[in-house]
């Protein structure tokens, strides 16, 4: 097997195992040259013979590679070598034994290719927790910059809280739940319970619109063609207009009713000073019809 085929390989297939920051370990034997995980998957996938492999190189670059290492830091890594190196050495010496005359191996050769196929069931096993490490590593590092924000129930507020004493058992529990199911409330809301308005508003805004109207169409009778002018003429204070209420609520709601007609510029108001009667006028033009821009509805009031 071509060496440069090998590393080539491997280089492409195992470049997570590489790169991976755990695992620094290289070989250079005549069969294979780069990282020892990579020369463990070739053997997994039987891509290259473990006789082929020389352990005893492998076992010498390793000691070379462990006098460098911080045991502190790396000692998982040692360990991991020597248990795979120890399943290495007794599966190639079953492979190198020879048969028998009937093609059979002895008990201890069959033990020594059951640790084989236990060696190949590890690697495969290593590899997977070798990319979950991987992944591991990646996400810790791509939340580095977040931290947890710890909930913390203040003392004095946690001795206010109750303890919980549970004293319904499971049976009564799912009578509660069927009863709950059976009085539950049908799907139509029942409005029966809501109350009937205490003044009609939009009747009240029209009470208000056509007595200001009324005013204003007496102040034009009466003067008739005189010039004589007065600064009240044609208006009603605030008082007259709420004389005939019989609640607050009433008085209110006409008040409303003139803020919203000053607004629809319907409108206009004198008062010569504080608490001087207010003097209201209705402004004849096209807000006049009741279906035009001075309507009023309920809506308006909201």
């Amino acid at each position: 097997m071509n060496d440069s085929a090998i590393s080539d390989s491997s280089a492409s297939r195992y470049h997570d195992a590489a790169n991976s920051p755990t695992i620094g370990f290289r070989v250079d034997l005549p069969v294979y040259s780069g990282p020892f995980d990579a020369l463990l998957g070739l053997i997994a996938n039987n891509r290259l013979e473990l006789t082929e492999v020389s352990l005893s190189s492998i076992t010498e670059e390793f000691l070379t590679y462990v006098r460098a290492l911080d045991f502190t830091r790396n000692m998982d890594e040692a360990s991991a070598f020597l248990d795979v190196a120890s399943i290495l050495v007794e599966a190639k010496s079953a492979a190198l034994l020879p048969s028998g005359q009937e093609g059979q191996r002895d008990e201890q050769s069959l033990a020594a290719l059951r640790e084989r196929d236990l060696l190949f069931a590890r690697l495969l096993q290593y590899r997977a927790y070798k990319q979950a490490a991987g992944d591991f590593s990646a996400r810790m590092a791509a939340n580095a910059g977040r931290f947890p924000h710890p909930a913390i129930v203040d003392d004095t507020m946690a001795a206010l809280l109750p303890e919980l004493v549970w004293t319904v058992s499971a049976d009564e529990l799912a009578r509660l739940a069927a009863r709950v199911i059976t009085n539950a409330p049908v799907q139509q809301v029942s409005v029966h319970q809501l109350h009937v308005p205490l003044v009609d508003l939009r009747a009240q805004s029209l009470l208000v619109r056509e007595r200001l109207k009324a005013a204003l169409e007496q102040e034009s009778a009466d003067r008739g063609g005189s010039d004589d002018s007065d600064d009240n003429a044609g208006s009603l204070s605030f008082r007259d207009l709420t004389a005939d209420c019989a609640t607050r609520i009433e008085v209110v709601a006409r008040f409303m009713a003139i803020l919203l007609f000053f607004k629809q510029g319907s409108l206009q108001y004198r008062q010569d000073g504080p608490f001087e009667d207010l003097r209201l006028r209705w402004v004849p033009g096209v807000h006049d019809d009741e279906d035009g821009y001075g309507a009023v509805s309920e809506e308006d009031f909201a």
